[in-house]
């Protein structure tokens, strides 16, 4: 008789390494009949040379395996540094191993199946006999903006080159360009909602942004972008860049840092050095003041001696007569990544250099911030690094001003005050990733506000349909899902037109600063009379 099957659940495989559920976990299970309900893919199929739908990673447990704070299991040895386990519990499943139908599964799908435990490729696995998938939906768009709200958007782009040979970078085939910015544009409008301005990373040359802004344009005429690119000083050839919407208006854009130094050796400290985006989004007379600007009165000699909306106020005393603009700042970053953190050999240079990246950042929003202390800043992109510290470095903790150094290998001084805001921090645990790492989820991709933000910013969101994604979708050019492989995000703010510290969502007079001076005369009932020098 076939024995019963072995049930792994939350517990088995074990989560903890120093507590294995038998003497040596997975092993001790090769070759045994295993049973799992209500298990999790923890990231979607992946793609090799000879098999384009291939293995899913899984956990018998019912909710995703997500990176936590420290160094690798088993660590530093060095507490308080944190350790992290390192997601024993993630393996991996084959569909289609035992003869089984091959499928696409996506990542944060659920999934009951019986099978065999086998070890192929330098890894555990699931091979099926019986398999049944709720598949997870894909995509899921972020939420439509309100009215009143502008949104600031960041995407990697996944190495995005164009069929142009300019010597020395990557040449797609013309099939494979057209095929991407299809995508891009789908992602962009339809899972995105076409950000009023959209940090961009890894991106070839201004022209492919150029491209981009077209294939979206034929794609919806009402989503108008323009590109904006600075070259940085990337081997691969990538750099970041912006897409901004005709509705704001770009003062500066500004690279930052190009020429900065690494201290251990000499080399130039940014591949892809930091852009700064400087314009304004321009407000418009509430719909109480609509179509009445400058001289209010109806005999054009501009002496404002009459009330032409019989509101009590004379012409030339009524607000709105320029209604001004929302000024807004935005820094696009794109740091070293972790690859090589812990080589033995090239692992201290690496956490040097993310160290003294997110230093130099650091410095210039502080930079920012001290000459206007008022100035409404969001640094954005793929930082590389977490919402909390690798152990080796806090790259985002020292870019938004808080860190604790016992908890790191590498810390520098706290730069920032006031501290900026990680608003990933805002979103459930559960959706806190915006890429997958061997059946992990990460945030890697963030947006930090600054205190001048604190009340205008109405929620934070990622678009999914990347990260989530079988690898293979990106050759289909009919689907936005795996565009790239980082999920978008969508930083959603309201806007503050009169300056006055309260968001135009809440204002009763969205065109004027308030409190008003009390009326010195009698106004019809619910009208409003400004006595001050606020305009």
């Amino acid at each position: 008789a076939v024995p019963a099957a072995v049930t792994f659940d939350a517990t088995v495989p074990s989560p903890d390494p120093t507590a294995p559920s038998c003497a040596i976990e997975f092993e001790c299970y090769e070759g045994m009949l295993v049973s799992i309900t209500g298990g999790t893919v923890t990231g979607p199929n992946q793609r090799f040379g000879t098999d384009p739908i291939a293995e899913v990673h899984i956990t018998a447990a019912p909710t995703r395996s997500l990176r936590e704070p420290g160094v690798e299991f088993p660590g530093l040895g060095m507490p308080p540094i944190p350790t992290w386990d390192g997601n024993p519990e993630v393996f991996e499943l084959d569909p289609d191993k035992l003869g089984l139908p091959n499928q696409i599964i996506p990542a944060g799908s659920s999934f009951d199946a019986v099978g065999v435990i086998g070890f192929e490729f330098g890894g555990y696995e699931l091979w099926p006999s019986q398999l049944s998938v709720a598949p997870a939906t894909l995509p899921l768009a972020v939420r439509p903006r309100a009215a009143d709200e502008v949104t600031v958007g960041t995407l990697n782009l996944f190495r995005l080159f164009d069929d142009v040979n300019d010597g020395g970078e990557t040449v797609v085939s013309a099939a494979e360009y057209a095929r991407r910015l299809a995508k891009f544009s789908q992602y962009i409008r339809l899972v995105l909602d076409s950000p009023d301005i959209l940090a961009v990373e890894e991106v070839e040359k201004l022209g492919v942004l150029q491209d981009l802004a077209a294939v979206i344009a034929a794609d919806d005429p009402s989503v108008v972008y323009s590109a904006y690119l600075v070259e940085g000083n990337d081997v691969g050839g990538i750099d970041v860049g912006f897409l901004t919407r005709d509705n704001f208006q770009v003062d500066a854009v500004t690279q930052l840092g190009a020429d900065e130094i690494l201290s251990v050796d000499g080399s130039l400290l940014h591949d892809r050095p930091p852009l700064l985006l400087e314009g304004s989004f321009p407000c418009e007379c509430p719909p109480a003041f609509s179509g009445r600007r400058g001289d209010h009165d109806s005999d054009s000699d501009s002496d404002g001696d009459t009330d032409d909306d019989s509101d009590g106020v004379p012409g030339g005393g009524d607000p709105c007569i320029d209604p001004g603009a929302f000024e807004l700042k935005v820094m696009a970053i794109h740091s070293r990544s972790l690859s090589g953190i812990d080589d033995p050999v090239d692992g201290p240079r690496v956490r040097q250099k993310r160290l003294e990246q997110a230093q130099s950042i650091a410095q210039k929003v502080q930079d920012i911030q001290a000459a206007d202390p008022e100035a409404k800043l969001v640094v954005v992109g793929d930082f590389n690094a977490y919402e909390f510290t690798d152990g080796y470095v806090d790259v985002t903790g020292q870019m938004k001003g808080e860190i604790d150094p016992l908890e790191n290998l590498l810390s520098g001084p706290d730069l920032v005050d006031p501290n900026l805001t990680d608003q990933v921090l805002s979103l459930p645990a559960e959706e806190r990733y915006s890429f997958v790492f061997s059946g992990s989820g990460q945030v890697l991709d963030h947006a930090l506000t600054t205190a001048s933000l604190a009340g205008l910013v109405r929620g934070f969101q990622y678009g999914r349909g990347n990260a989530d994604a079988a690898v293979d979708l990106i050759n289909d050019a009919a689907t936005p899902l795996r565009s790239s492989d980082h999920d978008g995000a969508v930083l959603y703010i309201v806007r503050d037109c009169d300056g006055d510290g309260v968001p135009d969502d809440q204002d009763v007079c969205a065109g004027t600063v308030i409190p008003e001076g009390v009326p010195t005369r009698g106004l019809k009932p619910n009208r409003y009379a400004l006595v001050d020098d606020d305009g």
